[in-house]
């Protein structure tokens, strides 16, 4: 948090990324910056660097962060399909692809080793496909 990103270990043979914390000035939600900051000054200080961490101190285990999730995404309404942790990196994977960021900053992004993981959230229609080619070839010509 010093210099403004965390670092993200994931697992599954996914890459370990430096993520950069964001200040979104529009919505709340998205003040990762604030969000972070607030909860690092509520957690219990145990010395970790982990940004969450269990009851006894450390890291918090994958398994206890999945009954967590769940627990809240039940609470909250969340399809039960949609219940596990997963569902986050799919969310801001789609959110990404839909609004044009370039699939090797998706994948970079998402701590992908390979494109081809990257590319199951790439869903075209034949119109968008017909929309970008036209768009493009007018700037083109």
């Amino acid at each position: 948090m010093k210099n403004g990103s965390i670092v993200v270990e994931r697992l599954k043979g996914s890459l370990r990324t430096t993520q950069a914390v964001t200040e979104h000035r529009g919505e709340p939600l998205l003040n990762e910056l604030k969000a972070l900051r607030e909860w690092l000054r509520q957690r219990r200080n145990d010395g970790s660097d982990h940004l969450f961490t269990s009851q006894k101190g450390g890291r918090l285990d994958r398994s206890q962060f999945f009954r967590l999730f769940k627990a809240i995404a039940n609470e909250v309404g969340l399809a039960a399909e949609k219940q596990h942790p997963h569902a986050l990196k799919h969310s801001i994977a789609s959110h990404l692809v839909s609004a044009n960021v370039n699939l090797a900053l998706v994948k970079q992004q998402l701590g992908h080793k390979s494109i081809n993981s990257t590319m199951r959230y790439v869903a075209t229609t034949d119109q968008q496909a017909s929309q970008a080619t036209t768009t493009a070839l007018m700037n083109i010509y």
